[in-house]
């Protein structure tokens, strides 16, 4: 579980638990957003659904996170201070792991390996934390991470052989943007 927290940088305050929390999610329901669109442009309506129905339950979480920080001060975080090991959140699908011709289950298994990474993040901040409030929190988004988890393999299970196929192209693209 550590790979996705800094070592020794524990997560002890409620308010820099959400303003991880609020920023991961805000990433997260944007990248999937992002995937979606390009998903779509590419005529992949299968791919562009699966990363359009993460891309809702992210803004559905995004939207209970920000309701829960309006009772506290948020500290600004730069960027670079974010307690996860990477440049982006643990939850953040990277852009160079897709390509326009991606199968219905590479989608599933991208998103799947980014889901169990925020859980994991979650999970870690539980076990480090000292403050009984922020375990509380850390294992609650743990849990919602989990059951984001839960929908991606029922969908996994429900995947046929034609979609694990890539589509064909026989005139691929120069560069995609």
């Amino acid at each position: 579980m550590s790979g996705a927290l800094q070592d020794s940088d524990a997560i002890n305050t409620l308010p820099v638990l959400l303003a991880h929390a609020l920023a991961m999610e805000s990433e997260a329901a944007e990248r999937y957003g992002e995937l979606a669109d390009q998903m779509e442009v590419h005529r992949r309506t299968a791919v562009a659904a699966i990363f359009r129905r993460m891309e809702q339950a992210e803004k559905a979480h995004l939207g209970d996170l920000t309701e829960m920080c309006g009772k506290f001060e948020l500290p600004h975080i730069a960027p670079w201070d974010f307690k996860w090991r990477h440049s982006e959140s643990p939850e953040v699908i990277d852009f160079t792991k897709v390509h326009y011709q991606l199968s219905v289950r590479e989608a599933i298994l991208l998103a799947f390996e980014h889901e169990r990474r925020a859980a994991e993040f979650y999970a870690g901040i539980a076990q480090n934390a000292t403050d009984p409030d922020v375990q509380k929190l850390a294992r609650e988004l743990a849990a919602e991470e989990q059951q984001h988890i839960g929908w991606l393999e029922a969908w996994l299970a429900e995947c046929g052989p034609g979609d694990a196929q890539a589509s064909e192209d026989p005139d691929p693209p120069l560069c995609q943007e």
